[in-house]
């Protein structure tokens, strides 16, 4: 393969794996609009649209399975297409959370939920400016930046466990409600686990850009 070819395949899966973040990052706050609003058909369109994401974080890891094999890259094209490759991994683990959202959603009663939804919507916005400044490390080669994002993963676990405290005063005073009660701290859960996927994309940017392996 000529290296112009090679370079455009690489700018190319580069282009890919940013929409495909991008499509993610939507996905987790679509999801969660959906769980706070009780918005039902939405919630079929994005548990469909999930297969889309899927398919494309596959190809991805077979273009970059294909690219190892045939041009055999070394140094730092081999991390990139590696890390991308587990970035995508990431990517698609992220969005079966934000599926997972849209169908706990359908399996509750209709009517209002036990309380209001504050926290898991703030959850929701740091999640995703979390996954935002990833990728944007990712593509800035920014090690630096990457290795401070693991640190804003506490800001979820905070929130997490507020949700969790808040929903089992409400329990206790209204136990009728338990079963809503438990599908939305198993929403807040979803999105908790969000933020340790981004915190191990951070690791595969740390490691395209460094050759270093970190564990956050």
């Amino acid at each position: 393969m000529p290296r112009a070819s090679y370079e455009s395949d690489l700018q190319a899966v580069r282009a890919e794996l940013l929409e495909v973040a991008a499509m993610t990052e939507r996905a987790v706050s679509e999801s969660v609009r959906i769980l706070k609003e009780r918005l039902m058909d939405e919630g079929s369109a994005l548990i469909e649209n999930d297969e889309v994401i899927n398919a494309r974080c596959h190809a991805i890891e077979e273009i970059c399975i294909n690219l190892t094999a045939t041009q055999q890259p070394v140094a730092g094209d081999l991390r990139f297409l590696f890390s991308t490759m587990l970035i995508a991994m990431e990517l698609e683990r992220i969005a079966d959370y934000a599926k997972g959202i849209a169908r706990i959603n359908a399996t509750i009663a209709p009517g209002p939920h036990i309380k209001p939804l504050i926290d898991i919507p703030r959850m929701a916005v740091v999640a995703t400016s979390m996954l935002r400044s990833a990728i944007e490390a990712f593509l800035k080669v920014d090690p630096d930046e990457a290795a401070r994002i693991p640190a804003r993963d506490v800001e979820l676990d905070l929130l997490y466990s507020q949700v969790y405290r808040e929903l089992l005063t409400h329990v206790m005073q209204n136990p009728s409600k338990i079963d809503d009660a438990m599908k939305l701290a198993f929403s807040a859960h979803n999105l908790e686990r969000v933020g340790d996927r981004v915190v191990n994309i951070c690791e595969r940017i740390i490691y395209h850009c460094t050759g270093e392996v970190v564990d956050f």
